[in-house]
């Protein structure tokens, strides 16, 4: 009977000090758990705002380089003719829908119109730029430096259309690259901490890659999963 006794005030002594540790170790993990859900919710709603940004910033420089390659009025044009057929698409009244075919055709005649000019720019310089080519092969050399200088004027005026496209991009794919790295180093230090404090508690964690469109490139962000605890 005493041994029986005893056994028992062991068991109660066993699962008194038992109880409380394991409570606490408990405590831990699901603090651990919440810690890299949190994390994960954090790191979710940077990767939302930079990929927004990076989106924002694309329709931007599609938009400056139709200017660039099209001209504004063209591109202003565009932009109402897409309103108008809208519009017509959303009407069921006919006689509305026949005004609107009308003025839909008077935008399109006025883009060809900006269009041809440009076309017709273009044409009067190459044609110049030949013919000032000739005329330098024949020139005097007293008038060889007067036609240079103005060959290279009209040159410049050929490149002015590439140059400012190629700084359009140069500008767009720098700020592009500053949004994907700030996001990408912000998470993956977010990421480390966590993982780091979860290990204190018993959980191993690490980076959960996945692959984030920004804009037009897609970059691996890395949340953070649990292996096991």
């Amino acid at each position: 009977m005493k041994k029986v006794v005893s056994l028992m005030f062991s068991a109660v002594l066993f699962l008194g000090v038992a109880f409380p540790a394991f409570a606490a170790e408990s405590t831990d993990v699901e603090r651990a758990l919440e810690l890299i859900e949190r994390t994960n919710i954090e790191i979710d709603k940077k990767i939302e705002k930079a990929v927004n940004e990076a989106d924002n910033l694309q329709a931007d420089y599609l938009l400056e380089a139709r200017k660039i390659e099209e001209g504004k009025e063209v591109v202003k044009l565009t932009a109402e003719k897409e309103a108008v057929q809208n519009e017509i698409l959303a009407l069921k009244d006919e006689k509305k829908a026949e005004k609107l075919e009308q003025k839909l055709d008077q935008i399109n005649e006025r883009i060809q119109q900006h269009q041809l000019k440009i076309e017709e720019k273009m044409e009067e310089i190459s044609n110049e730029m030949n013919a000032l080519t000739v005329d330098l092969l024949n020139a005097e050399e007293k008038d060889k430096e007067k036609i240079q200088k103005k060959l290279q004027q009209l040159n410049a005026s050929l490149n002015k259309k590439s140059e400012g496209l190629e700084a359009l991009t140069l500008h767009y794919t720098g700020k592009l690259q500053l949004i994907i790295e700030d996001v990408y180093n912000e998470t993956l230090e977010m990421s480390a901490k966590t993982i780091e404090k979860a290990a204190q508690a018993g959980v191993i964690a690490e980076c959960s890659w996945k692959l984030v469109r920004f804009a037009d490139q897609w970059v691996w962000i890395d949340p953070v999963r649990v292996v096991k605890f």
